[in-house]
């Protein structure tokens, strides 16, 4: 047997007996893939993405709302309030995620859009919304990818989905507030409700 066949069988019992499906090893396809079917589709049939766009209830996007529930709802599964109780047993780990997240991250972000994005208003926003927005079910793929301390894992994946419902509109606000672009704020408490808080 050889040695990276054994590594293989230590890392899978290791992680009990669980390896990356097909679907998940290649992930990084699936995404190139649906980027192309996106360019090319947009191409062959003109109007596609104004149609697409329409469908909306008020000013939420049905389609987007329903995409975004499928990848959040998973993320919300992994959420275990009863790892929040070991914070107090080494909190270094939490506290780096809580700056990076809340305040390292967006503060990054800012700074990108306003060097690289000034008087595109739209791209401004969309910076804001991303880099306002903490990781939740990847920081477990990538803890198991990087055979990382999966029990920490799960409290920042959980500190962060707990994090995100009551922080992200309220980031998001003052964000765009302070680069002086008006934001309808029942609508991103709506959307915050519908994107986030219904998952």
């Amino acid at each position: 047997m050889s040695e990276e066949k054994i590594e293989k069988d230590a890392i899978k019992e290791a992680e009990g007996g669980k390896g990356l499906s097909i679907f998940e090893r290649y992930l990084t396809v699936w995404v190139a893939l649906c980027i192309v079917l996106g360019i090319v589709l947009s191409q062959a049939i003109p109007g596609i993405s104004e149609a697409i766009d329409s469908w909306k209830v008020g000013e939420i996007s049905v389609p987007i709302g329903i995409c975004l529930f499928l990848m959040m709802y998973p993320a919300m599964l992994n959420l275990q309030a009863s790892e929040l109780r070991k914070l107090k047993r080494d909190p270094k780990p939490i506290i780096l995620t809580l700056v990076s997240n809340w305040l390292i991250a967006p503060l990054v972000g800012l700074v990108m859009a306003r060097i690289f994005l000034q008087g595109y208003e739209q791209l401004i926003v969309a910076i804001i919304l991303l880099s306002s927005s903490p990781c939740t079910a990847m920081v477990l793929v990538w803890g198991w990818m990087a055979r990382g301390n999966q029990e920490q894992n799960v409290i920042n994946t959980s500190l962060n989905t707990i994090t995100i419902i009551f922080f992200y509109a309220a980031l998001v606000g003052f964000l765009t507030g302070i680069q002086n672009i008006p934001i309808d704020w029942i609508l991103l408490l709506v959307a915050a409700g519908v994107f986030i808080e219904a998952p």
